[in-house]
């Protein structure tokens, strides 16, 4: 089967474009298929460690919206917990749209959008695809990183029993008080929704927040949503909401099948415990293309599993007592001064879910007589 491309990536988002990054700088022939027009708006969050923004040695500032110094984490009775996060704001917000465009306007690509992937094969020699247009593109290598709900995963057979959460997110407009409240500080309430949270996260002119359950159908977000915003002064009234899927990573599975490869979303590459998608997206484009560079898609699973894989897994162990268990985490990990340490290092990308799984025995003893204290809100 000869070749057009080295590789194709299907999808333009975090993954997508950061593969085809590079692949780019390694010299590879890459086209990308985007099947919404570009750039697009994506719900998302956006909230991110800024150790994503070293992975690429170009400048990624312009598209910071805000820098966050503390998170505040809320119990549904309005009970809180303030913390700092360490080092010099560690944590940033972007979004989406502008943050996927500006890394894939690095890449030394071809990109065409709204070219919707309809069809795949693939043999020894290479795979092709065919977009609804009927327009068909050869390449060595297939990468989805076409999301949670992947079409180029299905087509190879891959991700099957996934499992998935749901959230809602929006854009609302913030007048200055409220721009000035959540400033530098972005806001997670627990205990609602049922193994799930609520966030809002500052832009530099709006606020994004969002609900999501991470088990469950999602019936009521929206209406949950709605109601918690409305106690904090939150007018949602005529906004537009998005909804998503979340894929769980929820075990080890194949990540490749023959010359396909999947990342970020598409390889259910979110933790189970705060959703975050974004670095672990970034991170599995780069091994994704590392993998087509040398030509052994096998490796990629192997690496995807060890530097990101086994820290989800412990993620998902701290995620099922936490969310089965809300008010006693809240009571016995939230306001343990040694567990909200690691939390907002882990926020910030300077721990990982093993390291907080080790010295968690030490914490809980060390911490049970210095239970921080809280305010009420609301």
């Amino acid at each position: 089967m000869p070749t057009d491309y080295d590789a194709i990536i299907v999808g333009a988002g975090p993954a997508g474009a950061s593969a085809a990054y590079w692949l780019g700088e390694a010299g590879k022939r890459v086209l990308v298929l985007e099947k919404e027009r570009l750039p697009r708006y994506k719900a998302c969050g956006g909230g991110m460690s800024r150790t994503v923004l070293d992975y690429f040695p170009f400048d990624l500032s312009p598209v910071v919206e805000r820098e966050i110094r503390r998170v505040c984490f809320r119990f549904r009775d309005g009970r809180e917990v303030v913390a700092d996060l360490p080092g010099q704001r560690p944590f940033v917000m972007v979004m989406r749209d502008w943050f996927d465009r500006l890394v894939l306007q690095h890449a030394q690509a071809d990109v065409r959008d709204r070219a919707s992937v309809v069809e795949l094969r693939q043999d020894g020699a290479g795979a092709e695809v065919t977009t609804h247009a009927g327009e068909t593109f050869l390449a060595r290598y297939i990468i989805g990183a076409d999301g949670a709900n992947s079409r180029i995963a299905r087509l190879a057979g891959l991700r099957r029993g996934k499992r998935m959460g749901v959230a809602i997110e929006v854009e609302t407009p913030a007048n200055d008080h409220l721009l000035e409240t959540y400033a530098d500080t972005a806001l997670f309430i627990f205990g609602t929704p049922p193994h799930g949270y609520i966030w809002i996260f500052p832009k530099a002119e709006h606020l994004s927040v969002g609900i999501g359950a991470f088990a469950g159908s999602g019936a009521t977000l929206k209406e949950t949503l709605w109601r918690e915003m409305s106690q904090l002064s939150i007018d949602l009234d005529g906004v537009e909401p998005h909804g998503h899927p979340l894929p769980v990573y929820a075990r080890h599975e194949p990540l490749h099948s023959g010359r396909v490869l999947l990342v970020g979303d598409a390889g259910g590459l979110m933790d189970p415990l705060i959703g975050e998608g974004i670095r672990h997206a970034v991170c599995s484009g780069k091994l994704a293309a590392e993998a087509v560079v040398a030509n052994d898609p096998a490796s990629y699973t192997r690496q995807t599993h060890r530097k990101i894989g086994n820290n989800l897994l412990w993620g998902k162990r701290w995620a099922r007592p936490f969310y089965n268990h809300p008010r006693g985490s809240f009571d016995w990990a939230v306001r343990n001064p040694r567990y909200l340490k690691e939390f907002v290092q882990l926020l910030a990308g300077q721990t990982t879910y093993r390291r907080m799984a080790i010295r968690a025995p030490l914490n809980l003893l060390l911490g049970m007589g210095q239970r921080l204290p809280v305010e009420r809100r609301g």
